[in-house]
């Protein structure tokens, strides 16, 4: 071999050496970044006029365990679904409150019931007539105040959709972008590892909205599949559009066209609806809350409503048909075709309440009477703790039995924990399943005592071709000298 041939053969190896100790300072520096890729230097053996002459450096291998990433987005995807609407149904049953708590619906009700029991013993007593008012409208503002919760429960959902829908486009949009980019680099023969860590972190972000795949193009460009066919990025990004409403009331629903729904714009193809490309992940949880779960519990504390007012109106004869009885709508009769919405405005009858000019005595003697009874009389008192502890079926709701009011209460609550114990059960179900593909990614990452192995080996080898050139310059040397 040449003098010159060996000098270019070191050089090459001083070149190769020196890329290698640059992706073990970055290995190393970012072994805990998040979307990071293992960088590997890529050699092989360069040949001139089929004579060996170094070494070639083809370029830089990005190394990730693909499969470990998707289905960790996948997983961490169904934990955001999850995760939200246990968070959300948590703070409804909250309000709701367990039964061993003074301030829950079930210690409304049965301090209701107590209070008709305690009264119907003694009729004449405006004390214990007075404590079936105050009872009667605490168990009303209780009512009121659940489903208060619930639909501010469900503005919220409403709006962390207008939220994660801008940042989903932003995060397809720089998906869009990075591929452009590194389409260049890999055209231009530069290292794209960079811009594909940046992309991997972009579509983390979009996996915690939605669960979504990542499918491979060409020049190292990647399309975006939702796991029903729907095509978010393909040389082009697609856009969602959504509009948050301003105010939600009860009655307002997706059916009805009184909230928005999600649309998909731009999507180089489009399988089913757009609800239907979202499943899992947050964004679907958020509309789940809006438009089934938080809807679902509305209507059956609607329901517990009607049945209140329905056996409140049963146990007065003095009442006409169409006319309201001790719990009102606002003050008014129950209208069937009317009940969404009914927990918001349930009320007591104003002829019962003193500082609205009614009076207690009316409870005994009926709503309608136009004087005051016998103080013994309790005939309508035992009626009305008939009708409220007897046990029957409410006449609209999902998922009841036949109960007293204050059972159906019980149930009520049970609904709603059933609902988020079985959230909160998937919840560390698919939390475990993240941290598994967690590990099994990390497993192919960086691994520091791996990378400073590697560096002595590069120390090693950058020793070997200097003492190469170190004797190419001897040589050279004493040739001069001659």
């Amino acid at each position: 071999m040449s003098i010159s041939a060996s000098l270019s053969n070191a050089l090459s190896g001083l070149n190769a050496v020196s890329r290698a100790a640059e992706l073990v300072s970055a290995n190393v520096a970012n072994s805990v970044t998040e979307g990071y890729g293992r960088r590997e230097l890529s050699l092989s053996a360069e040949t001139v006029g089929g004579r060996g002459a170094g070494v070639r450096v083809n370029g830089v291998e990005r190394i990730v365990n693909e499969a470990a990433v998707a289905d960790r987005r996948l997983a961490e995807a169904e934990l955001g679904y999850h995760d939200a609407r246990a968070q959300v149904l948590t703070r409804v049953e909250q309000v709701i409150g367990t039964p061993n708590s003074d301030a829950s619906l079930s210690a409304f009700a049965d301090r209701f019931e107590q209070s008709l029991i305690t009264a119907a013993a003694n009729p004449s007593s405006s004390t214990m007539l007075s404590r079936v008012v105050d009872s009667a409208v605490g168990l009303a503002r209780k009512i009121n105040e659940i489903s208060g919760r619930i639909q501010q429960e469900r503005q919220v959902a409403d709006g962390s959709i207008s939220t994660q829908v801008e940042q989903l486009n932003t995060a397809l949009l720089d998906v869009d972008r990075l591929n452009r980019e590194i389409r260049k680099q890999v055209n231009s023969g530069g290292d794209p590892s960079g811009l594909m860590d940046q992309r991997q972190r972009a579509v983390d972000e979009i996996g915690t909205f939605i669960r979504v795949q990542a499918v491979p193009r060409e020049h190292g460009q990647i399309a975006l599949l939702t796991p029903n066919g729907t095509t978010l990025v393909d040389y082009q990004a697609a856009t969602f559009n959504f509009t948050a409403t301003n105010l939600i009331t009860p009655d307002m629903t997706l059916a009805s066209g009184a909230v928005s729904d999600l649309q998909i714009i731009g999507a180089s193809s489009v399988n089913g609806s757009p609800l239907e490309a979202i499943s899992g992940g947050s964004l679907a949880a958020a509309f789940a809350l809006r438009d089934d779960d938080l809807p679902r519990i509305q209507s059956n504390l609607d329901a517990l409503s009607r049945d209140l007012i329905e056996r409140a109106n049963a146990a007065d004869p003095t009442l006409l048909a169409g006319e309201a009885g001790l719990f009102t709508d606002a003050g008014g009769a129950l209208d069937p075709m009317l009940e969404a919405g009914l927990a918001s405005r349930l009320s007591v009858n104003s002829a019962v309440l003193i500082e609205q000019g009614g009076a207690v005595w009316r409870l005994r003697d009926g709503l309608n009477a136009a004087t005051a009874g016998p103080a013994s009389a309790n005939d309508i008192l035992n009626a009305y703790r008939t009708s409220i502890s007897g046990a029957r079926l409410p006449s609209s709701g999902v998922g009841f039995d036949a109960g007293s009011s204050s059972a159906l209460a019980g149930q009520f609550l049970s609904q709603v924990g059933l609902d988020r114990q079985a959230s909160v059960e998937r919840q560390g179900f698919e939390a475990a399943r993240v941290q598994a593909f967690r590990d099994a990614e990390q497993a192919g990452g960086v691994d520091t005592d791996h990378e400073m192995q590697k560096l002595l080996l590069i120390e090693r080898s950058y020793a070997a071709n200097a003492k190469v050139i170190q004797a190419v310059d001897e040589m050279l040397q004493s040739l001069l000298r001659i």
